[in-house]
């Protein structure tokens, strides 16, 4: 880790609550860290008025190597696609120079009250552009 500070990236040290009994990071802490780190950088998202709800539409995860107990890990949150109502985020984490996981998140953007799809806000899509690859 080389202490670089940037929204999109979340640096962490593997806590012991998140082991298994064979040494490695449990699964669903994979996902709990990538959602930490997606939270990280959403907090720098634009005000919108009438902003929408978020709800997961789907998310994945491609294992490469377990992480370990103390290891440092960064999470590195970046967008994938945009769509009219949603948006994927790939999340990859490396633990030294090593890829670890990626993890991927699908938000759709809905109405409050009647959770149905929403088109993404103007501004918001022009900020997760930034985050594009």
């Amino acid at each position: 880790m080389d202490g670089t500070e940037r929204e999109n990236v979340t640096e962490i040290r593997i806590p012991f609550r998140d082991i298994d009994m064979h040494g490695h990071m449990h699964n669903a802490a994979y996902y709990a860290h990538a959602e930490a780190a997606l939270a990280n950088l959403w907090r720098h998202r634009p005000p919108t008025k009438n902003e929408p709800a978020y709800l997961v539409r789907r998310s994945a995860c491609l294992f490469h190597r377990g992480l370990r107990f103390d290891e440092p890990a960064r999470f590195t949150v970046t967008v994938a696609k945009i769509g009219g109502s949603s948006v994927t985020f790939a999340v990859r984490i490396e633990a030294g120079a090593h890829l670890a996981a990626e993890v991927e998140i699908v938000w759709v953007a809905v109405d409050p009250t009647r959770h149905q799809p929403v088109p993404l806000p103007a501004a918001t899509r022009d900020w997760l552009a930034g985050y594009a690859v």
